[in-house]
């Protein structure tokens, strides 16, 4: 049974990637992941914060020398956050085979262009742009937000050769016009979708507080909407993300036209071996259904090749669910 799928112009054992998380924080917990069977791993994220705040320590340390805080600063990439991020990649490029891609949590471009050529000279196979903008300036529209997710595309891809992907959460109005504008200024992949922490209030305490996401069940559909719509009409490739915990799931997912599915939080609550237990489900289906490779029925049920064509594009409640009006 032939797994092997490509995602981004890499070729994978399987479709199943290990995505920017804890477990793939260092380059042992990388080699564990390709033991445990993945196709591939996103290195957790390097974050624009960590930066910031360094530089704003430095600037506080060495405010009474500006002149020396502006031979520093030219450096600072080299002395804050990303040296140690670059000796992961390199490690874990000696050690393992699957291809190992970095990421980057960032909201300006500004950061990010010399840390992508840095990442690429460390032998990562490529890049995954982790970006959300908060809309927190309403005076901006949101063809002004749009363009500050492009600039971010558009200055790192001229910066590396390797391939970038964007890791999008789903909050646009135009999804599939926003969509087609990264795929023309070059964007190679897309992770549909990121999920988020959410805010919450305790009433006990009258306080706020943070609470994680783990288990949105809205965020398998949303991603099985848009790669089925999207995967036919654009030449990328889709990565599924958000909530995929079985074999069932990543089936969906190829089915709809996923190239692969990046998978965390079933790693923490059943650990490691839940990929080849995926795997084995994904072969038993293969194998029932006939298919000799992944390659047999990747996107046989998106938009473009499914007879059903409103499954996707009809959102709102219709009489043929539960026979009611």
């Amino acid at each position: 049974m032939d797994l092997s799928t490509t995602y981004l112009g890499l070729s994978l054992r399987n479709p199943i990637i290990v995505a920017s998380c804890g477990l793939t924080e260092t380059a042992e917990r990388i080699q564990q992941c390709e033991q445990a069977g993945a196709g591939a791993v996103v290195m957790k994220s390097l974050l624009e914060e960590q930066i910031r705040e360094s530089e704003a320590d430095m600037e506080k340390e060495l405010s009474m020398h500006p002149e020396v805080m502006d031979y520093l600063r030219a450096d600072l990439d080299m002395r804050y956050g990303s040296e140690k991020y670059i000796n992961v990649i390199q490690q874990a490029k000696k050690e393992v085979s699957i291809p190992v891609i970095a990421s980057v949590n960032c909201y300006t471009s500004k950061w990010w262009t010399e840390y992508a050529k840095q990442i690429e000279e460390a032998g990562a196979d490529a890049l995954e742009l982790n970006v959300y903008i908060m809309p927190l300036d309403f005076t901006k529209s949101a063809g002004e937000l749009e363009n500050m997710y492009v600039e971010i595309v558009k200055t790192v891809k001229a910066r590396v050769k390797i391939p970038v992907a964007i890791k999008l959460s789903p909050y646009f109005t135009s999804f599939g016009n926003f969509a087609t504008k990264l795929s023309d200024y070059g964007v190679d992949g897309l992770v549909l979708f990121n999920r988020f922490v959410q805010p919450d209030i305790d009433i006990a305490t009258l306080s706020t507080k943070i609470k994680p996401s783990f288990d949105d069940p809205v965020g398998v559909g949303r991603s099985l909407r848009w790669i089925g719509m999207l995967s036919g009409q654009l030449k990328l490739d889709f990565a599924a993300s958000g909530g995929i915990r079985n074999e069932d799931m990543v089936i969906k997912m190829l089915l709809a036209g996923a190239s692969a599915v990046q998978i965390a939080s079933v790693l923490y609550a059943k650990g490691l071996t839940r990929i080849q237990e995926m795997l084995q489900g994904l072969e038993k289906w293969m194998a029932e259904k006939h298919f000799s490779s992944i390659a047999d029925f990747q996107g046989r049920l998106n938009q473009k090749h499914s007879p059903q064509d409103t499954t996707y594009i009809r959102a709102q409640y219709i009489k043929a669910i539960g026979g009611r009006e």
